[in-house]
């Protein structure tokens, strides 16, 4: 399926998506010192994919963080920062554009390479692999299934507790650039109204920080994401957990999810997702 993926624009797109959800470069204080540094960031169980990247890119390191459950994709080499240039420039949706450009700004300048920096992406985001990325990075998929109470322990209002079976999708942005103030809002909506939901905002109790937030789970916005899915699939081991939920997803689309059969699978699957989940495959990446 992620053959797809072995077209360079195509990886692109998927690459920008995914460094605009976890990546970040860091530029030299003084030309000589150092090379500038491109990072995507990792949970850990996602190591073969940064290897996967790494073996396409052709030129960086993977550098464990052991205490974050973490591993960093970094490139810094001349040869490598061009690549992870041309192949995501003219790809970015998101404020942090300005870190390419800073880049593309560093590579003329000292090594002569003439590359235009080419303003953000209006195209929508249906239309290529750059919101795999994203989610990939920054999405989530949960299972919501709740079971009917027996009348002895409803609540003291007297109503029992429905049983109910729900699909949810979640993605959570920050609200502004931290280095320049730019907001997220234009390209967050952009991604809402592609699903048809809003965008809301919520507020960090731990540290009082407010986000964005994009929530689906009607028919008709899961409907859109599994077509798109489907399309332009995931690469991390959250292809997984949206496999599982894709299962559930389509139950309550057929209208089978609380049938004896289709409840008893819910509630397997539900109990192995996500954190839960112990057993990982990587076989998406086969032929990529």
């Amino acid at each position: 399926m992620p053959i797809i993926y072995n077209q360079p624009h195509l990886l692109g797109f998927y690459i920008a998506g995914l460094f605009e959800g976890d990546g970040h470069i860091v530029m030299p204080a003084v030309y000589n010192k150092h090379n500038p540094r491109w990072h995507i960031t990792f949970h850990i169980k996602n190591q073969p994919l940064a290897q996967k990247l790494l073996s396409k890119i052709g030129s960086g390191f993977i550098r464990y963080k052991t205490k974050n459950n973490a591993c960093v994709l970094t490139v810094s080499s001349v040869k490598g920062l061009k690549w992870v240039t041309t192949m995501t420039n003219g790809k970015f949706r998101t404020p942090k554009i300005y870190q390419i450009h800073l880049l593309i700004d560093w590579l003329n300048k000292h090594h002569s390479a003439s590359i235009e920096k080419l303003p953000v992406c209006t195209k929508p985001v249906s239309r290529d692999p750059w919101f795999a990325g994203f989610i990939d990075a920054d999405g989530s998929f949960g299972i919501r299934y709740t079971k009917k109470l027996p009348l002895n322990k409803a609540n003291t209002a007297g109503k029992q507790r429905k049983q109910r079976v729900s699909c949810r999708f979640r993605l959570e942005q920050r609200t502004v650039d931290l280095k320049t103030n730019v907001s997220y809002a234009g390209v967050l909506n952009l991604i809402a109204n592609y699903l048809g939901v809003g965008l809301n905002t919520r507020m960090q109790t731990s540290t009082g920080k407010t986000y964005y937030i994009i929530e689906l789970s009607s028919v008709a916005s899961i409907t859109i994401l599994i077509n798109y899915l489907n399309m332009y699939p995931l690469l991390t081991a959250k292809v997984l957990d949206y496999n599982d939920w894709r299962t559930v997803a389509e139950r309550i689309i057929n209208k089978t999810h609380y049938t004896q059969d289709g409840l008893a699978e819910i509630q397997t699957i539900k109990a192995a997702m996500n954190v839960n989940r112990t057993v990982f495959n990587w076989h998406h990446l086969d032929e990529f």
